[in-house]
């Protein structure tokens, strides 16, 4: 199978401001990657070089065995961009069209995902009177046309209702299920923590990933069948725990607990049918990282 996406030794600077540094990314199965920084960090930066709208000072992007210059690589791949890119003079079925005809899909095609994003009343309005969150909507169906296997996402939840939020959520598992890998940005981490476990921090123009952001404590919840054989593993190990449910325990680990969990459960063969940061530990981490500069803003 091919890489889905290389990235290596990728720097970018603005002026005297270096804003990415040295950046290594493989993604070689297909995932849902969550980018998580402040604003001004890099967040869009990093995607638009992936997309090749900008330039790096050094390094290379390969997407799918291809460098990322090949035009050739928007049959396998979108860019979710920021409303900006829309026309504010054309409809959405214009918008819906064009691609559509750029890939030759049918009509039927077309059709089918308009009504899957509810967007069917609204398609004959020119864009000037779509509210955000209906740009929104019209972005991800450009977006989804392709039928891509590499998804890139700039703030795919901005201005969505709760409804459309979990709309959303549920196409992203869905395209994982059939594949597709996913890479989104986002400032909602109680989203983030729905839709997938791994989660990389821009932070001083590098990524980070979570299991490399030191906290004291991290809270934890695993869905398992044996449920017995954990808690007596977690007992042996000093790791204080509470039962919620008849398959669900939520634990307080520090990171060389989690790790022997995470090992024994393998070990032993347990059946895992999900394991998550507890809610709030996300934010944590964002905080933790973030914090000087948070301070430094407000």
């Amino acid at each position: 199978m091919k890489e889905i996406l290389r990235m290596e030794g990728i720097s970018k600077s603005f002026g005297h401001q270096q804003v990415l540094k040295d950046i290594d990314l493989i993604i070689d199965k297909p995932e849902i990657i969550a980018l998580v920084a402040p604003n001004g960090s890099g967040k869009t930066t990093l995607l638009n070089l992936i997309a090749d709208i900008e330039e790096p000072n050094a390094g290379e992007i390969t997407i799918l065995g291809r460098r990322n210059v090949d035009y050739h690589i928007f049959y396998d791949m979108s860019y979710l961009q920021d409303p900006s890119i829309l026309y504010q003079h054309l409809t959405g079925w214009d918008h819906m069209e064009f691609i559509r005809r750029e890939h030759k899909k049918t009509k039927e095609d077309m059709l089918a995902l308009v009504e899957e994003l509810g967007m069917t009343q609204y398609m004959s309005k020119k864009v000037k009177n779509y509210s955000l969150g209906m740009k929104q909507h019209l972005l991800l169906g450009i977006a989804l046309m392709n039928d891509p296997k590499l998804l890139l996402m700039d703030e795919p939840l901005n201005g969505l209702d709760p409804f459309s939020i979990e709309q959303v959520r549920t196409i992203l598992k869905r395209l994982h299920s059939q594949g597709v890998t996913i890479i989104l940005s986002s400032h909602n981490l109680d989203e983030i923590e729905k839709v997938t476990e791994t989660i990389l921090f821009l932070h001083e123009g590098q990524l980070v990933s979570k299991e490399n952001i030191k906290i004291e404590e991290i809270e934890y919840e695993f869905v398992l069948a044996e449920q017995e054989l954990a808690m007596k593993f977690l007992d042996r190990i000093d790791v204080p725990y509470e039962i919620c449910s008849s398959y669900k325990i939520r634990g307080t680990f520090v990171s060389e607990q989690l790790l022997a969990f995470k090992a024994f459960c393998s070990e032993q063969e347990l059946t895992v049918f999900d394991q998550r940061m507890a809610k709030g530990t996300l934010e944590t981490m964002y905080f933790n990282l973030f914090a000087s500069r948070t301070q430094c803003v407000s």
